[in-house]
């Protein structure tokens, strides 16, 4: 955008038109520069809040999923075991043998081990979610608000230096000399205004000129003087 105002103050024949453009377009240069040097201080801000996203969240989540499953196993052996003592006090009730009792009950105290370490693991497994949480949660509180007001402050310092930027642009009035470009355009209240468009090529490739013919209100050209070309 600076550059367009520029190369514009370079095609500008009048000199306070020249000067505007000029400074309209450093301006707008000294923004894209200060605007760069506060996205290079957001940069680190962005990296950590990636590395949170990406990183430790995935990691917690993983740990809970693994957690999860540590404790469905645990749970399935405390259910066959549940199931096991129902089966033994029915038979029981009944005064019947049961079989596995009789031939030692080696299935129920296979269970009774398993589930013992299931739940070892269990208890390990909620340790440590529950310590990932805790510092997911410290975390999340702790560097999300810091972030969030090295972000503010950088913004602001941002705003207030373009803002200042700004101050020498306001109120610039210039003059353009509109028959530069080789048109003719007349104030009167009978003739009309002849510009000239561009040029167009017919079917066999032979310039045809036309020309655009406007004419003005003349009550409006009375009443007030839109462009003054003094």
């Amino acid at each position: 955008f600076g550059n367009v105002f520029c190369v514009l103050a370079a095609h500008e024949a009048h000199g306070n038109a020249n000067e505007t453009f000029t400074i309209f377009g450093e301006a707008h240069r000294n923004l894209s520069k200060k605007q760069s040097d506060s996205i290079k201080n957001l940069r680190p801000l962005v990296a950590d809040l990636l590395t949170f996203v990406n990183k430790v969240v995935p990691d917690t989540q993983l740990t809970l999923k693994k957690y999860l499953d540590v404790k469905y196993e645990y749970l399935s052996f405390c259910l066959k075991l549940k199931e096991m003592d129902d089966e033994e006090f029915e038979y029981h009730t009944l005064n019947e043998r049961l079989y596995r009792v009789e031939t030692g009950n080696y299935e129920y105290r296979l269970m009774l081990r398993c589930r013992q370490e299931a739940r070892q693991r269990f208890v390990q497994m909620r340790n440590d979610v529950m310590v990932k949480i805790e510092l997911l949660d410290q975390k999340h509180v702790r560097d999300i608000a810091l972030h969030l007001t090295n972000l503010a402050s950088v913004m602001k310092e941002c705003l207030v230096e373009c803002s200042s930027l700004l101050q020498n642009t306001e109120n610039s009035p210039f003059e353009i000399d509109i028959t530069q470009s080789g048109g003719e355009l007349v104030l009167d209240n009978s003739d009309p205004v002849k510009i000239p468009s561009e040029v167009d090529y017919g079917a066999h490739n032979e310039p045809i000129k036309e020309e655009l013919t406007t004419s003005w209100d003349h009550n409006l050209t009375n009443s007030i003087n839109l462009i003054d070309i003094s």
